[in-house]
């Protein structure tokens, strides 16, 4: 999808995604969006009132169950078969964080403006001893219920859904995929490769799916779903994002809801310097390109290259 696959008039795209979004508050283990507009969710109402041109996808879990992304029962996780069968850290009660049960959440995302909403897993935990990895090795048809399970919570708080997925920790297996296409979806948000050197041929080789294209939409799955990276974040340099643009392709800016993640610190986390990264960032490449960046979101992408198929 190198050649032509921007709209008339458009030299490259933008597109920010924000993934791991969920009630939770700094009174719980840390603020997910719960905080609202004192939180991490005020920080990007900022941004987007200072771009209005800037669009945001958040990939949103409907009842987030995960507390921990380490291994806490060290002593089962050693007992072959037995660790398969069991999760290896503490999760919440299913129902726990549910979207009908926070529907002040629910009210303020739905009000952002230039916001859109996708689906980031069901429950974003798993057994075994990957427990931050929900989509492993389940079947076409365990992949349909949480789908469906998925779709049917953002359903009953009116949530009109982006129709894509982002999977937790960019796991996106073949039965996956094919679910996907089984359920109506459009786009998958898998590979992250902030490293790889820009070039039209680069290809993503770091988070998620490897081999897919670095910097443009691409059809997977027999041409029934469009691929959209991810290849910038606060610890790259504007050239990176130059060097996109210049090449004609998508600068796709990832970021985490949350910067400390019990002890582990997301480099991409949503705090004040890496807003004011991407404020600085933004006021640059619209003075320089204008009308010539394409401000989009993912969903917006995914129509658009399927209309252009």
């Amino acid at each position: 999808m190198k050649e032509k696959w921007l709209p008339e008039g458009k030299k490259a795209a933008l597109c920010f995604s924000i993934d791991d979004i969920h009630p939770a508050t700094s009174k719980d283990y840390y603020d997910a969006g719960g905080d609202l507009d004192k939180g991490v969710l005020g920080l990007l109402h900022w941004l987007l009132k200072r771009h209005p041109q800037l669009k945001v996808t958040l990939f949103v879990t409907p009842d987030w169950r995960l507390t921990n992304p380490f291994l806490t029962r060290k002593l089962l996780s050693a007992i072959p078969y037995l660790r398969d069968r069991v999760f290896l850290t503490k999760v919440l009660k299913k129902g726990t964080m549910r979207l009908d049960k926070h529907l002040e959440f629910v009210d303020y995302i739905k009000n952002l403006p230039n916001t859109e909403i996708a689906m980031h897993g069901l429950y974003h935990c798993h057994k075994g001893l990957r427990p931050n990895v929900e989509f492993q090795n389940q079947t076409t048809d365990e992949f349909l219920e949480l789908l469906q399970e998925s779709k049917k919570i953002f359903a009953n708080v009116k949530i009109n859904l982006s129709k894509g997925i982002c999977p937790p920790n960019w796991e996106a297996p073949i039965n996956l995929q094919r679910a996907m296409v089984a359920e109506g979806l459009k786009y998958l948000a898998s590979a992250r490769d902030i490293f790889t050197e820009i070039s039209r041929d680069a290809v993503a080789n770091m988070s998620g799916m490897k081999g897919v294209s670095l910097i443009y939409p691409q059809f997977i799955f027999d041409n029934q779903l469009v691929h959209i990276p991810a290849n910038f974040n606060a610890t790259r340099t504007i050239d990176r994002a130059f060097s996109i643009i210049e090449n004609n392709g998508l600068i796709s800016i990832k970021a985490h809801i949350m910067k400390n993640f019990f002890g582990h610190i997301l480099y991409d986390g949503i705090d004040e310097v890496y807003i004011n990264y991407l404020d600085t960032l933004l006021t640059v490449l619209e003075n320089k390109y204008g009308d010539e960046l394409w401000m989009t979101s993912m969903n917006e992408i995914s129509e658009y290259v399927f209309n252009k198929k």
